[in-house]
């Protein structure tokens, strides 16, 4: 695929099929809410087009953020089973709503595997909440700083900041099985 930039218009243009191609705020415009099925509906079902998309989205507030997220997700659930290897290190939401596939990417920001209910997410460095609600799948990471209150799967890591206390997902850091002391737990900590 080749791309080009119309300069009268600021438009960039697949040259294959002589489209436009997706920009972020276009996808924005045309869903009702921020949900997985909503964005697949108008997303463009090239693996290669969401990926370029990805790339080429710089999202600023939350909304953004989250939408670019779920691309993450799209892109590399239409990649099965080959990995996604996401070029970006800036990106929140990586991994949202995954339910398989593969996603590699060096560093992730907030909120990496959220909601996440299969699949598998390699990362150097992760930010906070780290798998927040996370009900399956696998996050490997050689660092997170925060681990969010998850339901189920599992989580790698080599070191952890801080970990939230509501814990379903089996979690092993350097090698040790995570678990509460029974006094925390009595204690709700």
């Amino acid at each position: 695929m080749r791309m080009t930039e119309d300069y009268e218009d600021k438009v960039i243009y697949n040259q294959e099929h002589n489209n436009p191609l997706m920009e972020l705020k276009e996808i924005i415009k045309q869903i009702a809410n921020v949900s997985k099925v909503e964005i697949k509906r108008v997303a463009p079902k090239e693996c290669e087009e969401i990926k370029g998309l990805i790339l080429r989205s710089t999202p600023d507030d939350l909304y953004e953020k989250m939408v670019v997220g779920y691309l993450t997700s799209i892109c590399a659930e239409c990649m099965y089973p080959d990995t996604f290897h996401l070029q970006r290190n800036d990106l929140d939401y990586v991994g949202f709503e995954l339910e398989k596939g593969t996603i590699e990417t060096e560093i992730a920001g907030k909120m990496l595997g959220t909601c996440m209910k299969g699949g598998k997410i390699k990362v150097n460095k992760a930010g906070d909440e780290t798998g927040s609600s996370m009900n399956g799948g696998e996050i490997i990471a050689d660092e997170i700083m925060g681990i969010g209150n998850t339901l189920n799967g599992k989580i790698i890591a080599g070191k952890v900041g801080k970990i939230s206390k509501n814990q379903g997902a089996e979690i092993i850091i350097n090698g040790v099985k995570y678990k509460r002391s029974l006094l925390n737990r009595l204690l709700g900590k």
